[in-house]
């Protein structure tokens, strides 16, 4: 597999810090969207596990993460999240005929739903994993009407998270591995999380517009994202979205001690870019 990494100017002159994965032989092409506070770098070990599949992954450090030119956890505004996946959804395409899949953990769990949903490029198939529909620790009715009455005064002004390694897997060299990634932050600005409560609560009430072949993973003993706002997502459309809930996992399931076969049922659900009649909710 050939890794290559760097600044990369697409459409309309934006840079971009891109990640991109590339196996001998390449059978699908992947998009990975990372979650809140990481970035690209840090899917290395799941790119090159699906690598030994034929699966060409890419990724890019999206606004406020890892190389990206600007304050940690800030954005411009929720919308412009959904254009740079365009941005790059596009320019991977423009590279290759074939139909580009793909893959959100967390708050990119969040957004390739909402990507596929809200009119944006077609795609053969999504993994949505652990995705940010709806926190577990939702803030009460006044503390959200006053942090939105401050998000209108100062939009980037971040909180800080307390995200320990050991809630998001049980793997203790995944989360030594996370403690000395020095990439790797906690802070979450007013703006985004505004975008992120509100497009969470669009995605449960228009679950009906997904028309992309999607499976949807969630550990079960995740602390952070809420697993039954999962299974309220995909109960309507089972159809279209598989359902796989993991009773040990915690946040990062393929970051887990069983993360094997985790990894091994994303790859074969992009191979196979659908739905297996017989299982169409696993739980």
């Amino acid at each position: 597999m050939e890794y290559q990494c760097g600044w990369r100017q697409l459409t309309g002159g934006q840079e971009l810090f891109v990640h991109r994965w590339t196996p001998t032989q390449v059978t699908q092409r992947l998009l990975i969207i990372h979650g809140l506070g990481e970035h690209g770098a840090r899917y290395h070990p799941l790119a090159n596990a699906l690598a030994d599949y034929g699966i060409e992954s890419f990724a890019f450090d999206q606004q406020g993460h890892g190389q990206h030119r600007g304050r940690r956890g800030c954005v411009r505004n929720y919308r412009s999240l959904l254009d740079d996946i365009a941005t790059v959804h596009s320019w991977i395409e423009s590279e290759s005929a074939s139909q580009l899949n793909l893959f959100g953990h967390s708050m990119g769990g969040n957004l390739v739903l909402n990507y596929a949903m809200r009119g944006y490029r077609q795609t053969r198939s999504i993994v949505a994993s652990s995705p940010m529909i709806r926190a577990i620790r939702q803030p009460t009715g006044i503390m959200e009407w006053f942090a939105r009455i401050l998000s209108k005064v100062v939009p980037n002004y971040c909180l800080k998270s307390d995200l320990r390694p050991e809630r998001l897997m049980d793997d203790p060299k995944e989360q030594q591995e996370l403690k000395c990634d020095k990439l790797f932050h906690n802070y979450l600005s007013l703006r985004l999380g505004a975008g992120l409560v509100d497009s969470g609560r669009w995605l449960l009430a228009n679950s009906g517009y997904l028309n992309t072949q999607t499976l949807l993973c969630h550990g079960l003993q995740d602390d952070l994202t809420c697993p039954e706002a999962s299974q309220e997502f995909a109960q309507n459309i089972p159809e279209i979205c598989q359902l796989k809930l993991l009773p040990k996992q915690r946040h990062d399931p393929f970051r887990s001690l069983e993360k094997e076969n985790v990894i091994e049922s994303y790859a074969q659900f992009v191979l196979a870019g659908k739905i297996a009649e017989d299982n169409l909710i696993v739980r």
